[in-house]
């Protein structure tokens, strides 16, 4: 039952990451898309935007893994 609850909660959190972030294609592990995960480089990039997307989808990971 607990595992039932758990993977409720992921599939939310994962729901609210996919309206916060349409144009993403995260998949369903998050550890792995940031342990994959190379910024954009180039003219014209902007970090701050890099970095605030990082901490959305490390905050969504770190929900899931504390479970709330």
């Amino acid at each position: 039952m607990a595992d039932a609850a758990s993977d409720l909660f992921a599939a939310r959190v994962h729901a609210e990451l996919a309206e916060e972030l349409p144009d993403e294609d995260l998949g369903e592990d998050l550890a792995d898309f940031l342990e994959r995960y190379e910024p954009p480089g180039g003219p014209g990039t902007d970090t701050e935007a890099d970095e605030e997307f990082l901490e959305t989808v490390s905050e969504a990971h770190h929900r899931i893994a504390r479970g709330y």
